[in-house]
């Protein structure tokens, strides 16, 4: 049974959208492509970095920054603190989403066997060192619930972990859309979700074989006792604890809860298609002003460029990090005859699928701007029937 529910978009519009960016001139597009998420059709990748260092330098950026803003924060000279206050929400963000980055990025492709090639021990001891660092939820349960997500008899319904979660914070199919919008907002500034989260983690932290449960214990004990004796509570706090806790869990939300057709029906998805038709490519940007009749005046290049610096880029950094705009091509590259090693260059793999007409129909849904991600997923959830949840599995964990 194929999903009536869900709109499909103009396969041109989003070529339209990316190729507004051309205003900018051909030197500047691989830019571009990164901040959008998007490439131009036939475009390559500029720079390829082996999975394994683009890991180390993205642990090595998260020690640096954070003590860098630790430094500003601590600073005997008060202009110096006053910077380090004034670029909180900066570090937040770029922090948060390097954070994000660990778990839903390295340690995802890590539980896949797809982050160090396929030699699975190697995957096996990164996926269990990512989790502990980011105090994720441990790799044995995250596979578990993970590997599950994917299989076609559960996908996207109240058996798939995700879908249960937002179900637990009231997100449900068959409720009016202003409502579902509400308890959406709600849950991202919830303190009942975010300490119901950050308990999760520390939990599954806490159910891992002796050896990784003292590594994690003595790292929670560094996060939680260590550096706030060595640097002061509210240093600490501010560089580490909101980008690590807050903003990482205000990030996944945003992030799994638009990452497919959540909650459409009891059953799972029939068939090749009808899986399909519940993943989406998410994109951050918007038309160019001047470009597919939009007006290019002052004022429109001041909107534009506000919501480019306010919300485009911070999605980016924060939200759809790393591969995710592309994360309909993890779930539909089979289909397209892709090889899942190929997800560093996921974006491009993702275009050149299209650009070969071999593409699983992923054009047909692709998404700018997250708000226009919130408004599809859940106006296709309001539309759909009411679900009840005869057991209540919240057995996952962050």
């Amino acid at each position: 049974m194929e999903d009536t529910q869900i709109a499909t978009s103009d396969a041109a519009t989003g070529t339209l959208v990316r190729q507004s960016y051309l205003r900018f001139g051909r030197w500047s597009q691989p830019f571009w492509s990164w901040l959008t998420g998007k490439p131009l059709p036939g475009e390559a990748p500029w720079l390829s970095v082996a999975p394994a260092y683009m890991v180390l330098w993205t642990i090595a950026a998260l020690v640096l920054f954070s003590a860098l803003h630790l430094a500003l924060l601590g600073a005997a000279a008060p202009q110096l603190v006053l910077l380090g206050y004034l670029l909180t929400p900066v570090f937040a963000v770029g922090l948060g989403g390097g954070w994000r980055m660990v778990q839903v990025v390295y340690a995802h492709h890590a539980i896949h066997s797809t982050l160090l090639g396929a030699q699975a021990p190697a995957n096996l001891v990164a996926a269990k060192l990512l989790t502990v660092f980011a105090l994720a939820q441990n790799q044995d349960e995250y596979e578990r619930e993970h590997l599950d997500h994917h299989r076609r008899n559960i996908f996207t319904t109240l058996d798939d972990a995700d879908a249960a979660l937002l179900y637990k914070f009231g997100i449900r199919p068959g409720i009016p859309l202003p409502r579902l919008r509400y308890r959406l907002f709600t849950t991202l500034c919830s303190p009942r979700y975010h300490l119901w989260f950050l308990k999760a983690r520390l939990l599954s932290n806490l159910r891992r074989p002796l050896g990784w449960k003292c590594l994690a214990l003595a790292w929670m004990a560094t996060v939680f006792v260590g550096l706030p004796l060595a640097f002061g509570l509210l240093p600490v706090l501010l560089a580490l604890w909101l980008p690590l806790i807050l903003v990482y869990q205000m990030s996944a939300l945003l992030q799994f809860s638009t990452e497919h057709m959540w909650l459409l029906s009891a059953r799972a998805p029939y068939g090749t298609q009808g899986y399909a038709q519940r993943c989406l490519g998410r994109f951050c940007g918007e038309m160019v002003p001047g470009c597919g009749g939009k007006p290019g005046g002052l004022a429109a290049w001041l909107g534009w460029s506000s919501r480019l610096l306010l919300l485009h880029l911070p999605t980016r950094l924060c939200v759809l990090v790393g591969d995710l705009p592309a994360h309909d091509w993890h779930h539909l590259c089979g289909q397209v005859r892709h090889s899942p090693e190929a997800w560093p260059s996921a974006i491009y793999e993702r275009q050149r699928a299209i650009d070969s007409g071999l593409s699983a129909g992923m054009e047909l849904r692709e998404l700018w701007g997250l708000p226009q991600m919130i408004a599809h997923v859940l106006a296709a959830m309001a539309r759909a029937p009411a679900l009840e949840l005869a057991a209540q599995p919240w057995a996952r964990e962050a």
